[in-house]
């Protein structure tokens, strides 16, 4: 087993800095919240307007974009009221100091950063979408006219921190061989992907094909692709809202239903991944599918404490020894490359 150099102390500070910075932005947040609360309170008024069109608008477009969107603020809310950011800084230091590959944490931390900061600013960019109707598709000239201009005070912090830590994380070598965690790094970005991928997928498919025959035979008006999967659904609700029921089960049947016959789905075929039994090297098996498949993604439709599980059991990956998240540990799985022989449990 190889053996890592301790942090230095600039690096060690690096982290630190890097964990404040980020944090930055929930502090600004929180003191802006207040301030808008006091001025409520003192003048009245209310922000209820974007809700009130959202309930009663249809719903209705045809882009898989829409609803992406629409659900990537809800991630987002609780990414930064919570400083997200700051306790992926956090584990991510706590990784290294336990002896992990600084080389491949750094680099996924400082990863996970840019990420955030890139689909918070999208996320943003489109929290009107009701009031405006949709006016700046997303691939535009408008759409990447308003990204370039709206870079603010979260993206600047959150590039701020990810160029500390993947620093830090470029002053320690091991002190015996090389990177042994590098060959793992790859495989984070190809399965989030693979999971973008689905998603669209599985969101054409309701909208393009249950919704509409959902309608034809007189039980509602089906999916509603102008509304995200997360808005639209509530896990409590579905022994008393059919529309709600067909589309967990519609989902629940999309990723069971592939993991159990092949290991992958769409998505991780087109992205070269599959998830494993990580004693046997097969298939996972049809039971610990179905648990694997109710914890992600179903779980993520438990209404207020479903993302925060998710989100906790993805940051899990920076402090597990195999680089898993939290449900694939616990299931005895990992994601692997294919076409790799021998390969080793990625996340």
């Amino acid at each position: 087993m190889p053996q890592f150099s301790r942090l230095s102390r600039s690096a060690l500070s690096a982290w630190v800095v890097a964990a404040v910075v980020a944090a930055f932005p929930t502090w600004e947040l929180w003191r802006e919240r207040l301030d808008l609360e006091e001025f409520t309170r003192t003048h009245g008024g209310s922000d209820q307007i974007y809700g009130f069109v959202l309930l009663y608008s249809d719903g209705s477009t045809l882009s898989p974009f829409v609803p992406l969107r629409i659900d990537l603020e809800a991630v987002m809310k609780i990414t930064e009221d919570w400083a997200v950011p700051a306790f992926a800084v956090l584990l991510g230091l706590f990784a290294c100091l336990g002896r992990k590959d600084p080389g491949v944490t750094g680099r996924r931390v400082a990863g996970l950063l840019v990420l955030v900061a890139v689909v918070e600013l999208l996320a943003w960019l489109y929290s009107g979408r009701g009031i405006y109707g949709e006016t700046i598709p997303l691939f535009s000239a408008g759409g990447f006219g308003a990204v370039a201009g709206g870079w603010g005070i979260t993206q600047l912090c959150l590039l701020a921190a990810a160029a500390l830590v993947f620093a830090a994380s470029r002053t320690v070598r091991p002190v015996i061989g090389g990177e042994p965690g590098a060959s793992q790094a790859g495989t984070v970005w190809r399965r989030l992907t693979a999971a973008l991928v689905d998603y669209l997928i599985a969101v054409a498919g309701l909208g393009v094909v249950v919704g509409p025959v959902w309608h034809l035979i007189g039980l509602g008006s089906g999916f509603r692709m102008g509304f995200g999967l997360l808005v639209q659904v509530d896990l409590f609700q579905v022994g008393t809202d059919l529309e709600e029921l067909a589309i967990l089960s519609g989902l629940f049947l999309y990723f069971w239903v592939q993991h159990a016959l092949w290991g992958r789905t769409l998505g991780k075929r087109l992205l070269g991944v599959r998830v494993i039994a990580v004693w046997t090297g097969g298939r996972l098996g049809a039971g610990r599918t179905v648990l694997r498949t109710l914890v992600f993604p179903l779980l993520a439709f438990v209404p207020d404490v479903g993302l925060w599980c998710l989100l906790a059991g993805g940051l899990w990956m920076l402090l597990d020894p195999d680089g898993r998240v939290l449900h694939d540990r616990l299931l005895g799985a990992a994601v692997v490359r294919d076409r790799v022989r021998d390969a080793q449990p990625q996340t």
